[in-house]
């Protein structure tokens, strides 16, 4: 049997991608293999939405060059969003490359296989959660992204076609849905005119077999009381707000093009915390951002303090050719900008510390996702605040369960991200 190995970089929504680069593959007579001593065939989907994304998709080709130079595989295919941005530089540059397949270019990938395209999808997560992309693309056109330029403008799922597949994933033992795009609280906008993430997480609601419904990607200048209604009303949407903010002093969130400000986004944060008590609110943050005086650092440093985000995670600027951020001048040097990452990382995680050390002798709702590595936790899982490959782990040291469980844990003890507790009966 002829097999292939398929390594996606980046987001969620490369994810995807690549699981339907897999299922066509599987289709044309191939079976996955992780082991790249044994593959005749390495399919690479990269991410090239920053710099530290760019340096890890090219260093991965180039350790898969390194294979095909000592003939341990015949094909090399790299598709993905680094192709989309670089296609003739990675054509000329790196030879080992047998085929370069544009972003999403399922036609011509099949071609390749002599085989016909699939929307099907063979799942690289575990069988107990899958991703729904309801919409590629993006609109807001923030200063210092490059997305619009590779993905293009919104492009929505029809309502129709997600409760389809959905149900569909639901049949194949899919319990946790995890909804997934550049701006989750815009999708619909560009099929039917306003914004239609309360009526299809209703519609999912229905599918009596999913058990959890997860949205990752909330902008936090389409989100609005409806969708936050919406959130507490539905017992099986996880109580888990992704908003990135990026910032909160108001000249920056102005040159990101952000189109909300401080006052809006501590609004929406007080909206969340009073109608949902139980609410656990991630976001993103950018230091280093061109004009980020020490002041205006300050001023974040302030509101995350004051806010208490329970997860959060901090990047660094990073300077992407053709975006507006890349003509700004004001830029901030790379040692100073790692250094505000390294206090906001420090003060997070003192206070993620404090968030989970609150939960000790509580019960939680928990999602068993592995056999646990260390013989003193035994299972693995994530509560409702946690999101695969993002955010912390629950350890369970003692009770029993199935993969892809929801079960009641009691919390016993806490570290810095992650949680320790027992399977409840």
């Amino acid at each position: 049997m002829k097999k292939y190995s398929i390594i996606s970089l980046g987001c969620s929504k490369n994810l995807v991608d690549s699981e339907i680069f897999s299922a066509i593959t599987h289709k044309a007579g191939y079976t996955f293999t992780e082991d790249l001593e044994k593959t005749e065939v390495i399919i690479i989907n990269t991410c090239g939405f920053i710099l530290d994304a760019k340096e890890e998709s090219i260093q991965t080709i180039l350790e898969a060059a390194e294979h095909k130079i000592t003939g341990k595989f015949k094909k090399l295919i790299v598709t993905g969003c680094l192709v989309k941005r670089y296609f003739e530089d990675l054509q000329d540059s790196i030879p080992e490359i047998d085929e370069l397949i544009d972003l999403k270019d399922f036609k011509k990938f099949a071609k390749i296989f002599q085989t016909e395209v699939t929307e099907e999808r063979i799942l690289l997560t575990p069988s107990h959660y899958a991703y729904l992309r309801i919409s590629d693309g993006c609109n807001n056109h923030c200063s210092y992204c490059a997305i619009p330029s590779i993905r293009g403008e919104l492009q929505s799922v029809p309502m129709e076609k997600l409760i389809e597949e959905a149900k569909k994933l639901a049949e194949r033992g899919v319990k946790e849905l995890i909804l997934t795009a550049q701006d989750s609280a815009l999708y619909g906008f560009d099929i039917y005119g306003e914004s239609k993430l309360p009526e299809l997480l209703k519609e999912l609601h229905k599918i009596e077999k999913i058990k959890w419904q997860r949205v990752l990607y909330l902008h936090p200048a389409h989100i609005n009381s409806q969708i936050i209604d919406t959130f507490a009303n539905l017992p099986k949407v996880c109580k888990y707000f992704e908003i990135p903010i990026q910032h909160i002093n108001d000249d920056i969130l102005r040159s990101m093009n952000r189109k909300v400000r401080k006052k809006r986004i501590q609004e929406i944060i007080s909206e969340i915390r009073n109608k949902i008590p139980e609410a656990v609110i991630r976001t993103t943050l950018i230091v280093g951002y061109p004009g980020e005086t020490d002041e205006k650092f300050q001023e974040l440093k302030d509101f995350i303090q004051e806010t208490k985000f329970e997860r959060l995670g901090v990047f660094t600027y990073s300077e992407e050719e053709g975006t507006p951020a890349s003509k700004l001048s004001n830029d901030v040097d790379d040692e100073t900008a790692e250094a505000r990452k390294d206090e906001l990382m420090s003060l997070q995680q003192k206070i993620s510390e404090e968030f989970l050390s609150s939960l000790i002798g509580k019960k939680i709702k928990v999602i068993i996702d592995r056999k646990g590595d260390a013989e003193e936790f035994p299972l693995e899982g994530r509560s409702y605040f946690d999101a695969p490959e993002i955010d912390g782990t629950v350890f369970i040291e003692s009770g029993e369960a199935e993969i892809g469980d929801i079960v009641d844990v009691e919390i016993v003890d806490s570290w810095e991200y992650d949680l320790i507790g027992r399977i409840e009966r």
